[in-house]
């Protein structure tokens, strides 16, 4: 083993007619294929398109005994997602088997003893997957994908043949196909016969949206605890199915930047166990010799941060496995080559050739521990049946919205969590979430009960818990998150276990609504509570069917009906409406109520003016600089995943040029600055079609261009940018104190206030005026992912649909003491009148990754119930 170290990553790049020597002195197989046979160049010359990736894997596969290539899903452009399964051909012959034996470990109830344990754990092989590509523009780990699958394949010295005789080595080489090819195809495109080394040249200025995320402008990378995208959902299946005992997501960070690996930065999340410290150590000492034997310059312990769950290291961290992160200088601004800062010149080769030397410094580390790594795999799911807590489980609505609830089960599912169904009424010691005090409740029969007895108490608890435990200041993503509280969902800590009646789930059934009632009636009534009352009244406004809103609540049929109750009119529509009705109550999982008389029991009558007609509204979203890429990827998810609902994409330079009165609906999703593309020409355009009828709904950056101090078209005022005349005493004398602290501090203590200063991601409550159309169907107290956006000051002029609350602003994350002062009774969501139109600021995003989904109703409102009928 000593001579098996002292060799340890001698690495060079040679041009040969052969191809690459990735090993020096490595010996390999003549008749498998390099890399440069099948591409025609070698690694690192070019950067290697999605089918010449794809034809060489596929080469290797047919040429070797010590791979298995599996297709395990389809990219929303229907690219390949695949991954290499390679070893000992010995070992691939029982992988089935292996795949068994290690699933058992993962649930230490179905073993006999702890010394089926042991001999299981002697049995098996490391199991190592290696995650290459998750960023498309991060574009050279998939060309070391390629490097490492040949060694892997080829190679026959000592080395490589102690890897596949003790592991089982996973590939997945291009996790992002569709955000890849997208920054491929570009930059390749405007590489002339020799790189430009200026970084801010044309190959290095990558054009909107860039190819970091996949098609619909998410960061899969963020995705993994929440699996809204169809790329993620496939890979974690897959994933699941070997349970790794080791992952590395493979990245790249700003181009004037080193190496990075673990160990990782703090805040490391407080469930999980030391060992995750250990390996860090562990492998970031196996890569830093690897690096020290090459001079290769690299750092730890910075900046990466191991709190989030939803990333490619801190969720397989979740799920046993030490999940790392590597981050290599580059990323779009390095193109084929770039000169950094101190002169050096760093290309795609160098790249390329440092995650290969971390992918073979990290398959030895874990060949070499190998034992010690499996035992602590064991342990972690061992460990987490016996975690001591007062919380014994959480409980989630599923009365308040069945389909969302359902929705909810459907993830933790997905993730191997477990989940009970009472099968009788019982009593729980129950504490609400964001409430003190516990108390009992009586919870009836076909409550959801999810135990932290279980081997996936660690993650259940992660995503469910209210508040998250911070530790620090400093998060590199969001500070806290609660999947039901994003979900827009009521739920319940219990310090009660799991009641003994109750039922296993094993999967998560979206619930049908039906019509109740006669079906030749007056009027149907659709509540409008529930998120998928939301796509069933648009698909009948797209069937042509005239629906209308009450703006009023009242009572009928033996129920009470809020605001925000959409009405269909019997009379006013042909006589298909109860069949297709009924048909939609089922899809959606809504109940819908037929009611014989508009006289009502309380409230207004049906006929009354408060129930006025919902138009179907022609929609249309900024895109393109400076828009955000994420923001408006979160929108275009929305309308056409979720909903169903169609819009036009209008690049925000022609948005001030166009014919606006062919949209009823204008969407300015967050931005850098939108004066940019907006001259005072193109402002009046959009202020004379507001003042027509045309309904503008700014988000963040959009909503700051819509202020009074920017374009002008309201008289919102953000907190950020009060005039000193608009300032009070107290704000003038906190600015001048502060003022006077700087000029005396040191520059690590300048550092540190504005990192304390700033808000990462934090769970505040919001107050809801529920008889504004915009609140219509929300409960009165809300909770938003707060990020550093500033709020808007309240207005005489305009109205105030959503503020934060002045008693318990903050809820769950960081915040330092004087934003949350600053926060406290500033207005979340301002509506301005503007002629017969609309403008609508929300100070910041509603739509969060997609899993924030709790609040999608306060944009939907807007769209339908906002505009006027014609």
């Amino acid at each position: 083993m000593k001579t098996f170290l002292v060799s340890l990553l001698f690495v060079s790049f040679l041009h040969a007619q052969s191809g690459v020597e990735v090993i020096r002195g490595g010996t390999f197989d003549p008749r498998i294929p390099t890399p440069q046979s099948v591409l025609g160049y070698s690694i690192g010359d070019r950067f290697s398109e999605y089918h010449s990736i794809n034809a060489y894997l596929e080469r290797l596969a047919a040429s070797s005994d010590r791979i298995r290539r599996v297709v395990y899903g389809t990219s929303l452009e229907h690219r390949t997602l695949q991954a290499l399964i390679i070893s000992n051909p010995r070992i691939l012959a029982r992988l089935d088997e292996i795949k068994d034996n290690n699933r058992k470990l993962t649930d230490p109830r179905t073993l006999r003893s702890k010394e089926e344990a042991g001999q299981l754990i002697s049995s098996l092989p490391v199991i190592v997957y290696l995650s290459y590509g998750v960023h498309g523009n991060e574009a050279s780990s998939p060309e070391a994908a390629m490097l490492l699958a040949y060694q892997l394949c080829a190679g026959t010295d000592e080395r490589t043949t102690s890897i596949l005789e003790n592991a089982v080595v996973i590939i997945d080489p291009n996790v992002n196909p569709d955000g890849r090819e997208r920054y491929v195809q570009w930059v390749n495109s405007t590489l002339g016969r020799k790189p430009d080394l200026l970084p801010y040249s044309l190959e290095h200025s990558e054009q909107w949206p860039g190819g970091r995320t996949n098609h619909y402008f998410f960061d899969l990378n963020r995705d993994l605890s929440w699996q809204t995208q169809i790329e993620t959902r496939q890979r974690v299946k897959f994933y699941r199915e070997w349970m790794p005992h080791v992952h590395v997501d493979y990245h790249e960070m700003e181009y004037s930047s080193t190496y990075f690996f673990f160990p990782a930065a703090v805040p490391v999340h407080q469930t999980l166990p030391a060992e995750v410290l250990k390996w860090g150590k562990i492998f970031g000492k196996g890569n830093a010799e690897a690096f020290d034997r090459l001079n290769i310059p690299y750092y730890v312990g910075e900046r990466f941060d191991m709190f989030y769950p939803g990333y490619g290291d801190s969720w397989p961290t979740f799920n046993g496995a030490i999940g790392m992160t590597y981050e290599q200088a580059g990323g779009s601004r390095a193109s084929l080559a770039v000169r950094k800062p101190n002169g050096q010149v760093l290309s795609l080769k160098d790249r390329a050739r440092n995650h290969f030397i971390t992918s073979i410094a990290t398959l030895e580390t874990s060949v070499k521990n190998k034992k010690e790594r499996i035992e602590d795999f064991y342990k972690f799911w061992d460990s987490a049946l016996h975690i001591p807590s007062p919380t014994r489980g959480y409980i989630v609505s599923g009365d308040q919205d069945p389909t969302r609830a359902a929705s909810v089960n459907e993830i933790l599912l997905r993730q191997g969590i477990e989940i009970y169904r009472l099968t009788e009424p019982a009593t729980l010691q129950v504490q609400e979430y964001f409430v003190s005090k516990p108390f009992s409740r009586k919870m009836p029969a076909g409550t959801i009960f999810v135990p932290l007895q279980q081997p996936q108490a660690r993650l259940a608890q992660t995503l469910l818990e209210p508040v998250t435990a911070v530790s620090d200041t400093f998060f590199y993503d969001v500070s806290a998150w609660s999947l039901p509280v994003a979900s827009g969902l009521k739920a319940w800590i219990s310090q009660s276990p799991l009641p003994a009646k109750a039922e296993k789930v094993t999967s998560a059934e979206a619930p049908s609504g039906k019509l109740i009632g006669e079906k030749t009636a007056y009027a149907y009534l659709i509540p409008w509570e529930r998120h998928g009352a939301i796509p069933m009244v648009w698909q009948l406004l797209e069937k042509g069917y005239e629906v209308s809103v009450a703006r009023r609540p009242f009572a009928t049929v033996g129920r009470h009906f809020s605001a925000g109750t959409v009405v269909a009119f019997a009379g006013s529509n042909r006589d298909s409406l109860a069949t297709d009705l009924e048909q939609l109550s089922r899809q959606f999982g809504i109940d819908i109520y037929s009611c014989s008389t508009g006289l009502t029991d309380k409230g207004i009558s049906l006929g009354s003016s408060y129930v006025s007609p919902i138009k179907k509204s022609s929609i249309a979203i900024a895109v393109g600089a400076p828009v955000s890429s994420n923001d408006y990827g979160e929108l275009w998810h929305l309308f056409e995943q979720d909903l169903g609902i169609p819009f036009s994409a209008i690049r925000a330079t022609d948005l001030g040029d166009i014919d606006l009165s062919k949209f009823d609906v204008v969407i300015l999703p967050d931005a850098g600055n939108y004066q940019s593309v907006f001259d005072s020409t193109k402002v009046d355009r959009l202020r004379r079609w507001m003042q027509s009828g045309g309904v503008l709904i700014g988000i963040e950056g959009g909503a700051q261009f819509m202020a009074k101090s920017r374009s002008g078209l309201t008289s919102a005022v953000f907190k950020s940018e009060k005039k000193e005349d608009e300032k009070t005493k107290e704000e003038k004398e906190q600015e001048k104190t502060k003022k006077e602290q700087t000029k005396r501090m040191t520059l690590f203590e300048k550092e540190e206030r504005s990192r304390n200063e700033r808000i990462p991601g934090t769970i505040f409550a919001v107050l809801v005026d529920t008889t504004h159309p915009v609140g219509f169907g929300m409960p009165r107290e809300i909770y938003v992912l707060k990020g550093d956006a500033a709020p808007i000051e309240l207005s005489e002029v305009g109205h105030t649909v959503a503020r934060f609350s002045k008693d318990s602003v903050q809820t769950s994350g960081y915040a330092s003491r004087d934003r949350v002062q600053k926060i406290a009774e500033a207005a979340y969501i301002q509506d301005f009148r503007v002629g017969r139109g609309r403008a609508l600021l929300f100070a910041e995003s509603v739509t969060f990754r997609r899993f924030w989904s709790g609040l999608d109703k306060l944009l939907l409102n807007a769209i339908l119930f906002l505009p006027q009928p014609d």
